[in-house]
């Protein structure tokens, strides 16, 4: 890779990284510390082998359609403030449907001058956010009980095994980083068990 197209890129994920700021901005982690310093972290440790540029984004990302989304509006009006450009046309030219907001904002983290040309990008990079995000209760599930956590985890190391390779990637460094940060008055025994099976899942799906 060319030392233009590696600046390029760092400037692609600053945005994205300030997209993602500005969307976590009140929300904290149940550890202590704003939040955003997970998504950050967690695109720190994909292994180098799937340290895309796309996965970064994801990794930075995956969080905010599935807790901020309501926070949408006002960090497109940041960003148009911040960078202007093709923020400003994402903020005047909003939507009611979140996904095609966001995906609109991350066309223009990879080209400010002109979204349309960040889009292939903007839709590889939804694309992964949604197959992180997990819906529960499911729909067409009756059974599902919200506010059961327990039925709630298996279900997500179940579904390990239907993700894509690269989902599988940023899945395994959020569970690293989730492992190394427990939150407080938990059981270490239980807590280093539970993520042992996601390990355990996203192992078995990347050597399949």
């Amino acid at each position: 890779m060319s030392s233009e197209s590696e600046n390029e890129n760092m400037m692609v994920l600053m945005r994205v990284a300030t997209m993602s700021a500005t969307a976590h901005k009140n929300q904290d982690r149940k550890n202590g510390g704003n939040y955003v310093r997970h998504p950050l972290a967690v695109a720190a440790l994909i292994e180098p082998q799937w340290a895309t540029l796309e996965n970064m984004c994801v990794a930075i990302c995956h969080d905010i359609l599935e807790d901020v989304s309501d926070m949408l509006e006002e960090t497109a009006k940041e960003l148009a403030i911040t960078f202007g450009g093709a923020f400003n046309d994402v903020h005047s030219n909003w939507q009611t449907d979140n996904i095609y907001n966001f995906r609109m904002l991350l066309a223009a983290c990879k080209s400010p001058s002109n979204w349309v040309e960040g889009t292939e990008f903007a839709e590889t990079v939804t694309n992964g956010v949604l197959e992180l995000t997990v819906d529960w209760p499911r729909v067409g599930h009756p059974e599902d009980d919200p506010k059961d956590k327990v039925s709630k985890k298996q279900y997500e190391v179940e579904r390990i095994q239907n993700l894509s390779m690269d989902a599988a990637a940023v899945t395994k460094a959020d569970k690293k980083f989730n492992s190394r940060h427990p939150i407080p008055g938990r059981d270490p025994a239980k807590e280093s068990a539970k993520y042992q099976r996601y390990f355990d899942a996203v192992d078995a799906r990347m050597n399949s």
